[in-house]
């Protein structure tokens, strides 16, 4: 098996892209559930038509986005192991949400 990179900028890079495809997800699976699911707003005056495939795509969706913006980041090159979207997966330390670099700690 092929050891990760040690170069932290493909990891940031990584983090950074795992957060926007979580925010894209998730708004778009909103966007899905409420206008396709609820049929919102309505067209023409007629009341919403509810769909049961844009419900659950919108909700499968929606979820799918909010998990990616709940994964710890991953960051090897700071001592991470595991399988990268595990979010049982520990964390050493402080790390910030979108690239993952250590939080200095302040008054130290």
């Amino acid at each position: 098996m092929p050891t990760p990179s040690t170069d932290p900028s493909q990891w940031r890079a990584l983090n950074v892209m795992l957060r926007l495809m979580g925010i894209g997800a998730t708004f778009s699976g909103v966007i899905a559930f409420v206008t396709v699911g609820l049929g919102l707003p309505p067209l023409g005056g007629e009341p919403p038509v509810r769909n049961v495939a844009g419900l659950a795509s919108g909700a499968f969706l929606g979820l799918l986005g909010a998990g990616f913006l709940l994964l710890k980041p991953y960051r090897p090159d700071l001592g991470d192991s595991g399988p990268p979207l595990s979010p049982f997966r520990a964390i050493q330390g402080r790390r910030r949400w979108w690239t993952g670099d250590r939080v200095e700690s302040r008054g130290e």
